[in-house]
């Protein structure tokens, strides 16, 4: 891997393989979702040449797992997974991104954020064993206001060569498999957990630079919805007991 289509290529390969690991996890249900770039398409909206997939699954302890791939050939390429726990189980909300220029990788970002308290104790046993990894990984990014929804072991990096590249998708996959894998998961308030689960969601909200990024491709309105249904959605709120 050198740079420029073989990283994007790579890219979409990772992209692939936390699809079908997804897929692949026990009861995994495959949920509806629009074909985004088709409607650009019909919409005449799509200003961009663009490969574009997402999938989303739900599983008994992740209601929303989505894994999108976006690439504007020879260009820039983004790598997104984000898991939504369901609302009665205590877990961090799983967050993965690699994102590729022209020329190399810019950008990598990985982490489990806070939801409820006793969610915690995976967020550390996470932390922990990404420590001695973390010089393999790249050059450490600032982080923008928003970013208070992360951890503090938050990876945010930019990697300098192909071998961090490497490392920066193999943790990625590695902590997906980690969270699909966990057998015993505490309860939580599903209250407390749409809340968390909210405060996340407003917070990437306000990455402006996704929905320029998505506006310059497919216009200001269907990037709004995507963003608003597929990509960043509000979870549910719980129904009040009679």
């Amino acid at each position: 891997m050198t740079g420029g289509a073989d990283l994007i290529a790579r890219l979409d390969e990772a992209a692939a393989a936390l699809a079908a690991r997804a897929l692949a996890a026990p009861a995994a249900l495959p949920l509806p979702e629009m074909d985004w770039l088709a409607a650009a398409r019909r919409a005449g909206t799509l200003r961009r040449p663009l490969a574009w997939r997402n999938l989303v699954v739900a599983t008994p302890a992740w209601r929303r797992l989505h894994v999108e791939f976006l690439a504007i050939p020879g260009e820039i390429a983004v790598l997104h997974c984000c898991g939504m726990p369901q609302p009665h189980l205590a877990l961090p909300v799983l967050g993965f991104d690699v994102v590729a220029g022209r020329e190399k990788a810019t950008g990598c970002f990985l982490d489990l954020s806070p939801t409820v308290a006793a969610a915690s104790p995976a967020i550390l046993d996470w932390a922990a064993g990404v420590v001695p990894l973390r010089a393999g990984l790249g050059e450490q990014r600032a982080l923008p206001d928003w970013a208070s929804i992360f951890s503090p072991h938050v990876v945010a990096v930019r990697p300098r060569d192909p071998a961090e590249v490497e490392a920066g998708l193999a943790l990625g996959e590695a902590t997906m498999a980690a969270m699909l894998a966990l057998a015993r998961i505490p309860a939580a308030d599903p209250a407390a957990m749409a809340a968390a689960q909210s405060r996340y969601v407003e917070g990437q909200r306000r990455n402006d630079r996704t929905r320029r990024m998505l506006a310059g491709c497919i216009g200001a309105p269907l990037a709004d919805a995507f963003i608003a249904d597929c990509l960043f959605p509000l979870p549910a709120t719980p129904a009040l007991a009679a």
